[in-house]
């Protein structure tokens, strides 16, 4: 049986008190109480209570499997590319979907949560941008504002798992895939040379 890492035990812990009681109630000294370890401790490994939040922000940013996705996954199809990064970005949304709440409810009154959550779209627009440009060199798609474009397609994405993890099917009960296989395909048009 292997047993959980220090750091690994604190930052479950962590999320589980902020999804129970936010941001503000979650202590390091509850958050430390509840990993087992002395609050000494939480401070060692993640400087404060900013830097364990950092900590979980980078655990669960997508960034990541879309850097995977773009180097080894791609295939230089623009709309099979897209659907593919988009239905991977909805998955992994919707894995950590109380995370992402969390994250809105408690941005208002910690601005420093903001700061970090906004950290994850600005690196997945820069592998998009990257890609645009490589795309626009293989004469794949038109000239465009690339980070517009980058923008416009994380919104898209980001826009159906709002729907979808707010509302559900209340709003259309139109299949995931189906729905983003088709606002891709309405994306794409738009880039095609």
């Amino acid at each position: 049986m292997t047993t959980k890492g220090t750091a690994e035990r604190i930052i479950e812990a962590a999320l589980q008190l902020i999804s129970e009681k936010g941001y503000t109630a979650a202590t390091t000294k509850t958050i430390a109480e509840l990993a087992g370890v002395n609050e000494v401790t939480l401070f060692r490994h993640f400087g404060n209570k900013r830097g364990l939040l950092k900590a979980i922000v980078e655990q669960f940013s997508y960034y990541p499997l879309l850097q995977q996705e773009i180097h080894q996954n791609v295939t230089w199809d623009l709309e099979k590319d897209l659907l593919n990064f988009s239905l991977k970005h909805f998955d992994f949304l919707m894995s950590i979907k109380d995370l992402v709440m969390i994250g809105f409810k408690e941005s208002i009154q910690f601005p420093e949560i903001s700061e970090e959550i906004a950290n994850i779209p600005l690196l997945i627009k820069k592998e998009l941008c990257q890609y645009f440009q490589e795309m626009k060199q293989r004469g794949k798609i038109r000239e465009v504002d690339f980070e517009a474009a980058a923008l416009s397609l994380i919104a898209l994405n980001f826009g159906h798992f709002m729907s979808r993890a707010r509302l559900g099917t209340m709003v259309s009960d139109i299949p995931t895939e189906e729905l983003l296989q088709t606002s891709v395909a309405i994306f794409s048009r738009g880039l095609v040379s």
